[in-house]
């Protein structure tokens, strides 16, 4: 599977995952959802940082999910009355159950920028620690061709396979449907060193000898 069939796959995923949240869930677990995804924020970074976080990710939910839009999408008022007297029982439920799902929708969504904001926040802390595993692996990388005159492509290509899926994680996690504790950034960044090292190692020359 090359790059870009693994980044297909895995923007799919995210998609399809971000879509079958709402249904697996009704509205109050939905709500129950995102209570809980705050409350870990909060028990993470204490009452601050959580309030600034929330308060950062309400604006861009605020902003892409305008009330007037959300009420357009579903079905209420004059259009639900008009449901019930023209297909009464199954349109009604099938109309209710629609109006659930975007409304779960907009919460996941919520939750998602919620989250992205999450993984900004440590990636800026954690970014030294890329950029030292970069150096790292360039450094290696120049003490093989000084040594050897020749990198393994094999290598290369075994540790790419585990660095892409890996650097979708984030993609992932942004689409999740479970409540996760924000340290899993942390973690992910720790699983995430060695393969970067060990991949820009084995790189192949893109400029000549370089």
């Amino acid at each position: 599977m090359n790059t870009k069939s693994h980044i297909g796959f895995w923007m799919a995923l995210f998609l399809g995952m971000f879509l079958l949240n709402p249904l697996l869930r009704n509205h109050e677990s939905m709500e129950r959802f995102v209570a809980t995804e705050m409350a870990l924020t909060r028990s993470t970074f204490g009452d601050s940082t959580a309030d600034w976080l929330s308060k950062k990710a309400s604006i861009v939910y605020n902003l892409y999910t305008p009330a007037g839009s959300v009420a357009a999408a579903t079905v209420r008022g004059e259009d639900m009355r008009r449901t019930m007297r023209v297909v009464p029982g199954p349109g009604v439920a099938a109309t209710k159950a629609f109006n659930g799902y975007v409304d779960g929708l907009v919460l996941n969504f919520l939750v998602a920028v919620h989250r992205f904001f999450i993984f900004l926040v440590w990636f800026l802390v954690l970014a030294p620690v890329f950029i030292a595993a970069v150096i790292d692996g360039l450094v290696q990388r120049a003490i093989k061709r000084s040594e050897f005159g020749a990198i393994r492509p094999a290598a290369y290509s075994v540790t790419s396979m585990t660095v892409i899926p890996m650097a979708m994680g984030p993609l992932i996690y942004l689409a999740l449907p479970l409540p996760i504790t924000p340290l899993v950034s942390p973690l992910w960044a720790l699983l995430m060193i060695m393969p970067l090292s060990a991949m820009v190692s084995n790189m192949q020359p893109i400029f000549g000898r370089n």
